[in-house]
C-alpha cells in the first residue's frame, strides 16, 4: 500500500507540474518570438528608409549591399530589396529566392503598400519558426519597392531549449524533492495500519493481550481506541465461554463417575429381567462421560496457541500407527506407513498426535475386516500434506462437507458411535497450526482425511517415498 500511496503523490505532482511547466514553455517561446519580431521589425523600417536613396537616386547599391551585409551576419538575418517590378536590387547575399512562398507573399503585400510585421507570424508552439518581415519602400505616397527580411529562429529555438530542458530539471527536482519527503510520510500515514494488521493476526495467533498503539494521524486515533475496546469485549466474551465449558466438563466428570459406580453397585438387587436397561444406563453414562471428556479437549484446543516447534512428521506417524497397533490387529485391519524422510512441520507439540489419533480412530471404527488403512505424508509447497485413507463405507461429498461440524454424526447416526466432536477438535488443531483439515472421497471407496501444516523454513523438498510397513498383518492379528 505505501508503494500505491508513493505512486499516488508522485502523479499527482507530475500532473501539477505538467500543467504549470507546459503553459510557461509556450510563454517562454511565445515571447521569445515576438521579441525577435518586434526587434526585427524596427529594424526592417529603418533599412526600408534607407533604401530609398538606391531606388528613387538612382545610386550605386554597392554600399547599400555591404551594410545588408554585415547586418546579416551580425543578426543571422536575410535582407533583400526588390523593385516595384519584383526584381531584385540589392541582397544581404546573391542566393535570395524571392519567389519563396513566405518570402514572395510578403513582398508582394509590401508593393502594395501593406506592411507585414510579427502579428502575422505567431509563434504558438515550442519550435519557433523564423521571422518572416517586409516593408514597402516609399517616396512620398509612390511605392517605389520593398524590402523584406528572413530572420532565423535559430537562435530562439537554442534559447526555448534550454528554457525547457531548465524546467525538465525543475520538474524533476520536484519530483525527487516530493518522492523524499512522501517517504516519511507515508510511514506516518500506514503505520496505524500497519499496527491494526499486526495486531489483527497476533489476536488470530491467540496472543489475546496485544493492542493497537493510539498514534499516526488524528482521525486513526478514535478508530483504535474502538476496535482496542472491541477486541477487548470479544476476548472477554471468548475467554468467558472456553472457560465455562472447560469448567462445566472438569466440575461434571467427579458427579458422572460417583453416579456410574452407583448404578453398578445396583447390578446385585436387579432383577435379571431390568439387567439390559442398566447396562445401557451405564453406557450412556460412559457415553456422557466420553462426551465431557471431548468438550474439555476442544475448550483447550480453542484456547491460546502455544509455542510451536519443528516435529518430525515421520516420526509421529510412526509411534501413532505403533499406538494403535493393537486396536487395528482385534478389528484384523492392516495399517500401512509410507513415509517421507526430512519432512518437518512446524506446530505446537502434542497437537499432530491429537489429530492422528482422531483420523485413524475414526478410520478403524469404519474399517471392515480384512482391510487396510495407509497413513503416509508428502511435502506439497509450503505445507506437509498427511493422509489417512481408508477402504470403508465412505461419505458423500456433502457429508464429506459437514463431519467437521461439532455434533454431527451423519444421516445413519443410529449406527455409528461417538459424538460427534472428534474431527471437529481435529480441524480446531489443525488451524490453530495455521494448516488445515479435510475430508475427500476416496478411490475406488472409503475417505481420505487429508491434513496440511505448515513446514518448517528451508525444509527439503524431497518426494514422495511409497515403501509399504505393514505395521499390523491379518497373520500377526491371527
Amino acid at each position: 500500500m505505501r508503494r500505491k500511496l508513493l505512486l499516488t503523490y508522485l502523479t499527482l505532482t507530475a500532473v501539477i507540474l505538467l500543467m504549470l511547466e507546459v503553459p510557461l514553455a509556450l510563454s517562454y517561446s511565445l515571447n521569445a518570438y515576438h521579441q525577435l519580431a518586434t526587434t526585427r521589425a524596427r529594424e526592417t523600417r529603418e533599412l526600408a528608409v534607407d533604401a530609398r536613396a538606391v531606388l528613387a537616386r538612382g545610386a550605386s547599391p554597392t554600399a547599400f549591399e555591404q551594410r545588408l551585409r554585415r547586418y546579416e551576419s551580425s543578426h543571422r538575418t536575410t535582407v533583400v530589396l526588390v523593385d516595384p517590378d519584383g526584381r531584385v536590387a540589392a541582397a544581404s547575399r546573391t542566393d535570395v529566392d524571392v519567389a519563396a512562398g513566405a518570402l514572395h507573399s510578403s513582398l508582394a503585400k509590401a508593393l502594395r503598400g501593406e506592411s507585414t510585421g510579427p502579428s502575422q507570424h505567431v509563434g504558438h508552439s515550442l519550435r519557433p519558426g523564423n521571422v518572416i518581415l517586409a516593408e514597402p519602400v516609399q517616396q512620398g505616397d509612390e511605392v517605389i519597392g520593398a524590402l523584406g527580411s528572413v530572420a532565423s529562429g535559430a537562435a530562439v529555438q537554442r534559447d526555448v531549449n534550454q528554457h525547457t530542458l531548465l524546467l525538465i530539471a525543475a520538474a524533476a527536482l520536484a519530483l525527487t524533492a516530493v518522492g523524499v519527503a512522501s517517504v516519511p510520510l507515508s510511514r506516518w500515514l500506514l503505520r496505524p495500519i500497519r499496527q491494526f494488521d499486526d495486531t489483527v493476526h497476533a489476536i488470530i495467533d491467540g496472543a489475546y493481550d496485544v493492542r493497537v498503539r493510539c498514534g499516526g494521524p488524528p482521525e486513526m486515533h478514535g478508530l483504535a481506541v474502538g476496535f482496542n475496546r472491541m477486541a477487548d469485549h470479544l476476548v472477554t466474551l471468548l475467554e468467558t465461554q472456553r472457560a465455562f465449558v472447560a469448567d462445566a466438563s472438569h466440575q461434571m466428570r467427579n458427579p458422572l463417575t460417583a453416579l456410574r459406580l452407583r448404578v453398578e453397585t445396583l447390578e446385585p438387587g436387579v432383577r435379571p429381567e431390568a439387567r439390559k436397561q442398566l447396562q445401557q444406563a451405564v453406557a450412556e453414562i460412559e457415553r456422557l462421560s466420553t462426551l465431557l471428556d471431548q468438550l474439555l479437549r476442544l475448550a483447550r484446543a480453542e484456547g491460546r496457541d502455544q509455542s510451536v516447534a519443528p516435529v518430525n512428521v515421520g516420526e509421529v506417524i510412526s509411534t501413532r500407527v505403533a499406538a494403535w497397533e493393537q486396536a487395528a490387529a482385534r478389528k484384523d485391519v492392516t495399517l500401512l506407513a509410507p513415509g517421507t524422510e526430512g519432512t518437518v512441520s512446524a506446530c505446537v507439540p502434542g497437537h499432530l498426535e491429537q489429530i492422528l489419533d482422531v483420523l485413524i480412530d475414526n478410520a478403524l471404527h469404519v474399517s471392515d475386516t480384512g482391510t487396510s488403512i495407509t497413513i503416509r505424508h508428502v511435502v506439497a509447497g509450503a505445507y506437509a500434506r498427511i493422509q489417512v485413507i481408508d477402504e470403508g463405507p465412505g461419505l458423500s461429498a456433502e457429508d464429506c462437507r459437514r463431519a467437521l461440524d461439532r455434533f454431527w454424526r451423519g444421516s445413519n447416526s443410529a449406527k455409528r458411535e461417538g459424538s460427534g466432536l472428534g474431527l471437529a477438535i481435529a480441524d480446531t488443531l489443525a488451524k490453530a497450526n495455521g494448516g488445515s483439515l479435510r475430508l475427500l472421497p476416496a478411490s475406488p471407496r472409503g475417505i481420505e482425511a487429508r491434513v496440511e501444516m505448515p513446514l518448517c523454513p528451508r525444509t527439503a523438498q524431497a518426494g514422495e517415498s511409497r515403501v509399504l510397513v505393514p505395521v499390523c498383518s491379518q497373520a500377526a492379528a491371527n
